[in-house]
């Protein structure tokens, strides 16, 4: 899953410049850990949740199992259970096994 924004006008072509999902998620996991906002959360576990059925569908069960484990994280957080440096470990994790997506 990709998010895509198109820059363009004037005279020139639309440019498309995909950002990474991974990088998204980076994002709204880590706005979650470190201000436990529960919009953020719920964001980046809905995402966790496609990128693991996306891991699971490409066999990438190494990624897909830290992905479950960062949602679960994602999940305590936002029932104010916390996680502490446990959540920014799993996302390192999802980063290094889960470059494909």
């Amino acid at each position: 899953m990709a998010l895509l924004i198109v820059l363009g006008g004037g005279h020139l072509d639309s440019v498309a410049v995909e950002l990474d999902a991974i990088s998204k998620l980076g994002a709204l996991s880590t706005e979650c850990f470190s201000d436990s906002q529960l919009s953020a959360c719920q964001r980046a576990l809905s995402l966790a949740e496609v990128l693991q059925r996306k891991a699971s569908f490409k066999g990438n069960y190494a990624c897909q199992s830290r992905l479950l484990g960062l949602g679960a994280d994602l999940l305590m957080i936002s029932l104010n259970e916390g996680r502490g440096g446990s959540a920014f470990e799993m996302l390192e994790e999802v980063k290094m096994h889960c470059p494909d997506l």
